[in-house]
């Protein structure tokens, strides 16, 4: 089995907050295997926490995330009144052009694009259409090799506190065979909600942190905001970092330190008073 989630509202599931569904609405168009599952039974919801989820927009919605459907997992699902709340840990997301090319697959009617609901179909989503899933992260870093040691244990530690984050080691099978100028592009231009570069002597000479550079600065470029986070090693100058962005110096910071700065930026961690 698996959840689809509809809405009409364009700003339903751009939140890392609590995201909500007319319990009225769930469990249309679903199929035979969600029988078992109902609204007012906290087991059964639970259950709906162990099978992956899409989250979608109603045909005609008009926003900057009508066209991106969201795949993941939902998280702490419960009625309140007549409305179901639930939190959602996102893995990915598909362009609605290919969940178009695979709805009959994944049993989805036509009269279903245009109403908001929560339909649990039966069987599961296509590895078809799973391999052209574009992963997502909370920050995806750009760095030397010379860094790592220091890198690593801001990765470890963002991961310990559940951040999701591109560290090139946790992705070694991942990586692995891929046209890496081309997943690079995806990953530093389009799956990261920040990039945070860091920035060394090291860091100006090196051939792979170039091309990732020149992804997340034309990133930065579309959207005209803060996506690309400078932190420092020492002064280098870097093409395509402008001398008046902030940037965190590291000198004398704790990986740990750091990575509670980047926590406060993604709004994870309060800053200290």
């Amino acid at each position: 089995m698996f959840s689809l989630l509809i809405s009409g509202s364009a700003t339903a599931w751009e939140t890392d907050q609590l995201m909500r569904m007319d319990a009225g609405r769930f469990k249309e168009y679903s199929g035979s295997e969600s029988e078992p599952i109902a609204a007012e039974t906290p087991a059964s919801l639970k259950g709906l926490e162990e099978i992956p989820s899409l989250l979608m927009y109603e045909r005609g919605t008009e926003g900057p995330a009508a066209d991106t459907v969201r795949y993941g997992f939902l998280r702490d699902v419960r009625l309140v009144k007549r409305e179901l709340q639930f939190r959602f840990s996102e893995e990915g997301v598909f362009p609605r052009a290919v969940i178009n090319e695979f709805a009959e697959r994944l049993g989805l009617s036509q009269w279903e694009w245009g109403r908001t609901h929560w339909a649990i179909k039966d069987g599961g989503i296509p590895t078809a259409l799973l391999e052209r899933l574009q992963p997502t992260y909370d920050v995806v870093f750009s760095f030397a090799g010379e860094e790592r040691t220091y890198v690593e244990q801001v990765a470890a530690c963002l991961r310990s506190h559940g951040v999701k984050v591109f560290y090139d080691f946790y992705e070694e099978a991942t990586l692995w065979g891929k046209d890496l100028v081309e997943h690079f592009d995806m990953v530093y231009r389009k799956s990261g909600r920040y990039c945070v570069i860091f920035i060394s002597e090291h860091y100006l000479r090196k051939v792979w942190t170039k091309q990732e550079r020149r992804f997340a600065l034309a990133r930065a470029l579309q959207e005209r905001r803060e996506y690309v986070l400078p932190a420092r090693f020492d002064s280098t100058e870097i093409p395509g970092i402008a001398p008046t962005t902030a940037y965190i110096s590291l000198a004398g910071r704790t990986p740990e330190e750091f990575a509670n700065l980047i926590q406060q930026k993604l709004g994870k961690v309060s800053p200290p008073i």
